[in-house]
């Protein structure tokens, strides 16, 4: 009870806060521009999954209507503070009706009935979650709610056919089940998004503030002087901490590829390339523990699990995931004959600079790894361990003075401002998603598309894998991969555990091809903005980053064929992990048509393909036989250049 009170509390506020958010930014630049994600101001960044496409549509009819532009547009622009104004107290007053009739609304209600008053303020705050969900991550996710709430009335369920028909469902139903029954917007996804996701977006936006972000970028530029790839493993690994935190790959790309993409294009890196590899790094960052993108939040919830275990499940597939592309980056670079002189020795003195931010992190690590405590906790101590090791590092440095403290305190406000900001737009998704979640089960929905899925298949497991995939992707095209996530999973996860698929398992493979979507054509939204920024050709930018993130796709299929690199066990998971690295090895020289040493034939390639299929996917003795001849093979490969060179000496 206590949990769905505070949540009510944080919606209240979060969508005052967002609102009041909106106004700021309407009055400041009257709806050009805004501030950056780093706070410094500057035009808008397209930082949300679907503010890509809905831009072009924008401008598209910006465009075509004259009329629009020039007499409805600015009418709308001037009105946007005063609705938006309007609507942060009818939030606030929303939410205090429910705060002051919960007791009832939780205990009596459900019994003796609700009024028509509590009946109407349900559907104010659905349309309230809908709106800001809108206006802060674009037309495609707000149409996926609004369309799961005319899908479950009564104009439009029974109309419907086959797998889809349903008796429909009233308004006052609609009411109960989206919000003022304490359900929907009040489930389990706005309650974790109030606790656990909340207190990580805020340790974020306060290390942001404290120099973070900074650090990464100057300890990048530091590494690449010493580093033969130069600046793009570095760019590959500061985009994988990054993406970790934001949990949106168009936002990860936008903020670290506004430095990263030029970086690399300064190396001579090709800007298609440049576009695809800042792409592929940002979008994986979201599968990278301990954070996951807030979806490791979520998919311990859902599964009843202690967050540590999905942490534990998600370290191997993310290793795969980034060994891969390493390695694929580095067989590009030396393929083109993009890599760098060392131009100098690290300076240690950088990685001094940011130590400090070593301690809440060893906090955070010690207290969900050995204490075993909950997201909102270790986020807690996090945060007070990050802002009690500022204070002392700047008293240390700047010398123990009041100006000192009071600059620091002030820092630290503007910190938590920042955090807030952050999280304000996340909370009209979490209630929207909510919504979602409701209506498709209310309706029936998810248990008949798992029972088609299930016919689909025919009974045969592969062809429900490939089903789950493209399903997953289909969903995931456009949204936040938290949305998509929750989306995808409660359609397609039922299917697969009823195959006989385990629970991690099941919502593992589904996630990864959520967060995939952001960079498989046609939306490819990381893509998009990627190639924006290098200003490249969005299908040949999309093109490389299928080829450097091809193994991603795969990766899925092995832990689902291999699952003990989810499920810890010893020595499985050894053997396990061994036999598809290497395999995950040969499958990135295959896809990039590079060995380190030659570019290599197509029928090399296939045979490298074929050895990394049957190395992840074999019987056991199969596929350790297929991993030795790769190993076997790339030896000879390597062998048979070095005596072409010495050969090549000796006859000269």
């Amino acid at each position: 009870m206590s949990r769905l009170r505070f949540s009510n509390l944080f919606l209240g506020m979060g969508l005052f806060l967002f609102y009041m958010r909106e106004i700021e930014e309407a009055i400041d630049d009257s709806g050009e521009t805004v501030a950056d994600p780093a706070g410094k101001g500057g035009k808008r960044v397209l930082t949300d999954e679907t503010d890509v496409v809905s831009s072009r549509l924008q401008r598209w009819f910006d465009g075509s209507s004259a009329i629009w532009r020039r007499n409805v547009r600015p009418v709308i622009t001037r009105a946007n503070p005063v609705v938006c104004l309007l609507l942060a107290i009818v939030a606030v007053g929303a939410t205090a009706y429910v705060e002051h009739n919960f007791d009832r609304l939780l205990s009596d209600a459900p019994i003796m009935g609700w009024s028509q008053t509590d009946l109407l303020i349900g559907v104010v705050i659905i349309l309230l979650a809908v709106d800001a969900t809108y206006r802060a991550y674009g037309k495609a996710i707000a149409a996926v709610v609004a369309g799961s709430l005319l899908y479950a009335t009564t104009m439009i369920g029974p109309l419907l056919p086959g797998v889809f028909g349903h008796s429909g469902l009233g308004w006052e139903q609609i009411s109960r089940n989206g919000a003022i029954g304490l359900s929907g917007v009040y489930g389990f996804i706005l309650t974790v998004g109030s606790t656990w996701v909340a207190i990580f977006i805020m340790f974020a936006g306060i290390a942001k503030v404290y120099g973070l972000m900074d650090f990464i970028i100057d300890a990048s530029q530091e590494t690449q002087k010493s580093l033969k790839s130069g600046v793009v493993h570095i760019a590959v690994v500061g985009s994988m901490v990054m993406g970790s935190i934001t949990g949106s790959a168009a936002a990860n790309t936008a903020t670290t590829g506004s430095f990263t993409i030029p970086m690399m294009k300064d190396q001579g890196i090709r800007k298609d390339f440049a576009a695809a590899i800042e792409s592929v790094a940002s979008t994986g960052g979201q599968m990278l523990p301990p954070v996951m993108g807030v979806a490791a939040f979520l998919m311990a919830d859902m599964l009843g699990i202690s967050y540590v275990r999905v942490i534990q499940a998600g370290i191997l597939p993310a290793a795969l995931f980034y060994f891969s592309v390493f390695i694929a980056v580095h067989l590009v670079l030396l393929k083109y004959g993009w890599t760098v002189p060392n131009t100098g020795k690290f300076d240690k003195s950088v990685l001094l600079s940011g130590i400090h931010f070593l301690v809440p992190l060893t906090v955070l690590a010690y207290t969900l790894a050995v204490m075993r405590l909950t997201p909102l906790g270790a986020g807690l101590y996090s945060t007070i361990a990050l802002i009690g090791t500022v204070y002392v590092r700047n008293f240390i440095t700047d010398g123990l003075s009041l100006s000192v403290a009071a600059e620091t305190t002030k820092q630290t406000i503007h910190g938590f401002r920042q955090g807030g900001v952050d999280v304000a737009p996340l909370v009209g998704v979490l209630a929207s998603l909510g919504i979602v979640l409701s209506m498709v089960t209310q309706t029936g929905l998810t248990q008949k598309i798992s029972a088609q899925m299930v016919g689909l298949a025919g009974g045969i497991f592969v062809f429900l894998l490939l089903i789950a995939a493209i399903t997953s992707i289909m969903f995931g095209l456009g949204m936040p991969t938290p949305a998509a996530y929750i989306l995808v999973v409660i359609l397609v996860a039922p299917a697969m555990v009823g195959f006989g698929v385990r629970e991690i398992t099941a919502h593992m493979f589904v996630f990864y091809f959520a967060m995939l979507s952001a960079i498989t054509p046609p939306v490819a939204i990381a893509v998009a903005i990627g190639s924006k920024i290098a200003d490249a050709s969005f299908l040949t930018s999309s093109k490389q980053a299928l080829r450097i993130g091809a193994p991603g796709f795969v990766i899925p299929f092995a832990f689902v064929t291999n699952d003990s690199l989810l499920y810890w066990s010893f020595p499985e998971t050894i053997v396990a992990a061994c036999l598809v690295f290497v395999s995950i090895a040969s499958l990135t020289v295959a896809t990039t048509g590079f060995n380190g040493q030659r570019t290599i034939s197509l029928p090399h390639r296939g045979l490298y393909l074929a050895l990394s299929g049957v190395g992840m996917w074999g019987p056991l003795v199969i596929q350790g036989a297929a991993v030795v001849g790769i190993i076997c093979l790339l030896a000879f490969e390597n062998k048979r250049v070095e005596i072409a060179r010495l050969g090549s000496k000796l006859g000269n």
